[in-house]
């Protein structure tokens, strides 16, 4: 079998974490409003969309890597691997493949009648959006100067048949842009829609020292090497397992409004973009477009995944001491939790707090706790807080820090970022003052065997 995202939806399906809705639903809203309804504490099922109001034969697929039970099937790990998995699979990075044949991806060609809003079903995700957009969207080019080839994601909004804007935030091809349109030249671009979820979440990853690419990361984490096929009317190559690849360029000189859009934090986000000319699209059989929710858990999992395992590996040569390193739900990745030994000692967990906000421009808030806490359930991340953290004895704060682009609370870019030090010191985590309750493990196996049991029960 292919890795792909239909592997990986058969996967889910095996699972019984794949809901499959068969009832016509509109774009218009309804795609965000179930799933959220579906998402629950822990992250609830991926939502197959087969029956979308005016577009036949398409469908949508969302909330694919809404839980670290979903991340973790797409890395082919257990949950508590995740971050080890992770960081092996990103040091062996794969050489991409050429594709034997025709590809899947182009399987079938609109160019003369190209009419993206009447062919791609994106959705309107909230009230006030601007415009309907794709959250998921892998874009790919050359850089003009060196012509290796990369990819990221980047959210786009569709403008009219053949336009779109790319809110083009970051590198690498944000600078492969502006190298062209200091020369004046469009760039060659392509979009790839319905990417095998490990795929994706390269895509969303800072380059390392040691990793040729982007396409030689999603290799690694997707197990097999990324099959590519030349594109059909640009110079790039493209993947060959994709559902849907857009084909055309970035315009120099041009930006147009994006926006307004419902955004990762919760408020709605405006600004001025560039945009792509698409030429051509090629898609498979009954195409099925992945969308990330912008408000959702799925963009906490999937920022967590690799800034919680980067940032923890780069503690194990600042600090050892430090455990494991998780983000809170809900936060962004603006609130980190970090769980140390009970060794380490109170002035080193403040030097933590310090390099911690310093080393990850999105942390704001960074909780320090102990490892008697599980850093993965909020409930016991807000324990610590509430028992073991005194504001007046506890607290860090740094002023003037550089604040995050899409933070609204931010003033002239500038932010002031907090560490709170919950730990139980200086007795430490199991002296008699601050020891956690605790159920015997065989009773705890016990009450497992009790439920499994009664579940078998007609």
């Amino acid at each position: 079998m292919e890795v792909d995202l239909r592997s990986y939806l058969t996967e889910l399906r095996t699972r019984g974490e794949l809901l499959e809705v068969t009832e016509e639903v509109n774009l218009r809203y309804e795609i965000t409003a179930v799933l959220n309804e579906v998402l629950g504490e822990q992250g609830g099922p991926a939502v197959h969309f087969k029956n979308i109001k005016g577009y036949p034969e398409r469908s949508v697929i969302g909330n694919l890597l809404a839980s670290r039970r979903k991340m973790a099937l797409a890395l082919g790990c257990k949950v508590d691997e995740l971050r080890d998995t992770y960081l092996k699979k990103r040091f062996n990075s794969l050489d991409p493949v050429v594709w034997d044949g025709p590809a899947p991806a182009q399987e079938n060609i609109v160019d003369k009648e190209l009419d993206l809003l009447s062919f791609l079903p994106a959705p309107l995700f909230h009230d006030g959006d601007g415009g309907r957009f794709m959250t998921a969207g892998i874009l790919i080019s050359r850089d003009p100067l060196t012509g290796e080839q990369n990819i990221g994601i980047h959210r786009m909004q569709l403008q009219d048949k053949n336009h779109i804007t790319v809110f083009l935030s970051n590198p690498p091809l944000s600078e492969y842009f502006h190298k062209a349109e200091q020369e004046g030249k469009p760039l060659q671009v392509a979009v790839a829609l319905g990417l095998h979820p490990a795929e994706m979440l390269a895509a969303a990853v800072p380059l390392k020292k040691g990793i040729k690419s982007k396409v030689h990361l999603a290799g690694g984490l997707a197990g097999r090497p990324v099959p590519l096929v030349e594109a059909k009317v640009v110079d790039l190559m493209v993947p060959a397992l994709a559902e849907i690849i857009l084909e055309g360029q970035l315009l120099p000189g041009i930006r147009k409004t994006d926006g307004p859009f419902g955004e990762a934090t919760g408020y709605y986000f405006e600004g001025e973009s560039p945009v792509m000319e698409v030429q051509t699209l090629t898609y498979r059989n009954g195409p099925i477009l992945s969308i990330i929710p912008p408000w959702g858990t799925e963009t906490d999992i999937i920022i967590s995944t690799f800034s919680g395992a980067e940032l923890w590996q780069e503690f194990q040569r600042l600090v050892p001491g430090v455990l494991d390193v998780f983000f809170l739900p809900g936060a962004l990745t603006f609130q980190g939790v970090i769980k140390v030994a009970e060794s380490l000692p109170r002035k080193e967990i403040r030097r933590l707090i310090h390099l911690a906000l310093n080393l990850d421009r999105r942390l704001k808030h960074v909780v320090v706790v102990d490892e008697d806490v599980d850093i993965h359930n909020p409930r016991e991340v807000l324990w610590a807080l509430a028992t073991r953290f005194q504001g007046s004895r506890d607290l860090v704060f740094l002023h003037n820090m550089e604040g995050y682009v899409i933070d609204p609370s931010a003033e002239d870019g500038e932010a002031t970022k907090i560490g709170f030090d919950a730990t139980a010191r200086p007795e430490g985590p199991y002296s008699d003052r601050y020891k956690k309750v605790s159920i015997p493990q065989d009773a705890l196996l016990k009450a497992r065997e009790i439920i499994e049991q009664t579940r078998r029960l007609p």
